[in-house]
């Protein structure tokens, strides 16, 4: 099967849908599959065309793909059998007039949460311009042959604006991370550095708790806040911007993950806390996403509510954080990307079939 797909974040862009692309892609090709992703980075070696690209000016970490005609060209070189898009803005607007103009399926995961980035980005009107970003998300996905969710709730919240989803976690290469057996003592934050993502309430209850260790790891808007406190609080430790095998490792020997997000359209992190055998604080917004369980491999606190993490952190003193590990690992089990490369290619099967019927 020759699968195309698109997507304006990409490795080495350092977040969950980058990652979970690479992981997915090569999961493909494992089984055999011609596999090319449509981005902003160019790399032919692995099989990547990359469109020329400017620095995003909301958010600078990321980077906005410029139009050209050469992505066309090199889609009908392709030939693709399927396209998958991954984002709604120029890739995934290229790839659905590519499928449209040549009659061939396409389909859309949808990964961001655009309703409660509106205190993750310092801009003029942010609310306005995040309002039309998300009715142009709608507008693609209302207009493209099947949608994906990657959990129940962004279902539902898509459900409610008309377009119907089918729910496919996001899946993860499990076999990338190990369980460390001695945890060091220290929590770790891991993420964006963003309000949605909860940095502000980590790094409150980190000056509240001056015994315990913290360490913060990402990059974000909120960088130079995160650098104020960990220049000031001698009990944070900023790593800024980490590669994958110190993530690895940072997440194997961390006593517990603390990401109190209320911007998790799946959660990635935490599959990837689970498969090091760390269990996770998490917000309560992430409940019905299912990954987590309370007092069984985590446990939740109100986003924003410092209070809230204070306690369970004391709490958690109490617990049998080795038993909790080991339910964590056992959980993450459910989320391989050997599962998701599953579900997803029968769906394309199916999708190619209906194709040719119609």
């Amino acid at each position: 099967m020759k699968i195309a797909l698109f997507s304006d974040t990409y490795y080495p862009i350092p977040d969950g849908v980058s990652k979970h692309l690479v992981d997915y892609k090569e999961e493909l090709e494992k089984r055999g599959h011609e596999v090319r992703v449509y981005t902003i980075f160019k790399d032919e070696k692995s099989n990547v065309f990359g469109l020329p690209s400017v620095k995003f000016p909301l958010y600078k970490e990321y980077r906005m793909a410029i139009p050209v005609y050469e992505l066309y060209r090199d889609l009908k070189r392709f030939k693709p059998e399927i396209n998958h898009i991954h984002t709604p803005f120029v890739l995934g607007t290229m790839g659905y007039r590519f499928s449209r103009k040549n009659g061939i399926p396409v389909l859309g995961t949808y990964h961001t949460d655009f309703v409660n980035m509106d205190n993750t980005i310092n801009f003029p009107f942010v609310k306005s311009l995040l309002n039309l970003g998300f009715q142009y998300n709608m507008h693609l996905y209302r207009k493209i042959d099947s949608v994906i969710s990657p959990s129940e709730p962004m279902s539902r919240q898509l459900e409610s604006f008309g377009v119907k989803s089918q729910v496919v976690h996001v899946g993860i290469n499990l076999k990338s991370f190990h369980n460390s057996q001695q945890k060091d003592d220290y929590y770790l934050f891991l993420g964006r550095l963003t309000y949605d993502k909860g940095i502000t309430t980590v790094l409150e209850t980190a000056k509240r708790m001056p015994d315990r260790k913290f360490k913060i790891a990402g990059i974000g808007p909120m960088r130079n806040l995160v650098e104020k406190y960990a220049g000031v609080l001698k009990n944070v430790e900023y790593l800024g911007f980490v590669n994958e095998q110190v993530k690895v490792d940072l997440l194997s020997r961390a006593r517990i993950l603390i990401l109190p997000s209320r911007a998790e359209t799946f959660g990635v992190v935490y599959v990837e806390a689970m498969a090091s055998g760390t269990p996770v604080i998490a917000s309560a917004e992430s409940r019905e996403i299912g990954i987590l369980r309370e007092n069984y491999n985590g446990w939740f606190v109100n986003f924003g509510d410092v209070d809230s993490v204070q306690e369970r952190l004391l709490e958690t003193d109490n617990h049998d954080l080795e038993v909790y590990g080991k339910n964590a690992l056992a959980s993450s089990k459910d989320y391989s990307i050997e599962a998701t490369a599953d579900v997803m290619l029968r769906k394309y099967g199916e999708m190619i079939e209906d194709s040719k019927r119609n």
